[in-house]
């Protein structure tokens, strides 16, 4: 299952009153290998569905992470 997809089905789930499936909780358990607009996705997704983060200090290892692609972004001049 893709990260958008992973995003996708736990709101759909929480929409309707239902517990996201195993596929679901098992996809976001590997978030630290997603790419930046995953992990903005999933932020994004926290702020209305603050349960889709299922580990104590998920949202500063996120941070982190966007640090590190934030890093490897080279300023360029024209």
């Amino acid at each position: 299952m893709t990260p958008t997809r992973t995003i996708q089905s736990f709101i759909d789930a929480k929409k309707e009153n239902h517990s996201p499936s195993e596929e679901v909780w098992n996809s976001l358990k590997s978030y630290r290998k997603w790419n930046e607009p995953e992990l903005i996705g999933l932020r994004n997704a926290s702020g209305y569905y603050p349960d889709i983060y299922f580990e104590e200090g998920m949202d500063e290892t996120i941070s982190k992470l966007l640090a590190k692609f934030k890093e490897r972004v080279v300023p360029h001049k024209f």
